[in-house]
């Protein structure tokens, strides 16, 4: 199933992504955002960041909600912890 028509990512390729960076860095909630740049992709329409989320939170991942559609807050907030 794909998820992003923009990056042409499929349901299959994010969870297995979601499931990797969970075992890497256990704890540390997922974002789509996340996600997307583990798969060095882009968000650009992000009309898939819902469906991105809803497959990561089904999945039993820890989701960090709510993400600013598009945004990349997690860098913003990794930013500001050494600012």
């Amino acid at each position: 199933m794909i998820v992003c028509s923009c990056n042409y990512l499929t349901k299959t390729l994010i969870l297995e992504t979601a499931e990797r960076l969970a075992r890497e860095t256990p704890g540390r909630p997922l974002t789509p955002a996340r996600v997307y740049r583990a798969l060095g992709a882009k968000a650009q329409c992000t009309v898939c960041f819902i469906l991105v989320r809803k497959l990561l939170a089904e999945s039993g991942a820890i989701v960090t909600c709510p993400e600013p559609l598009g945004s990349s807050s997690e860098e913003t907030e990794d930013i500001a912890a050494f600012g």
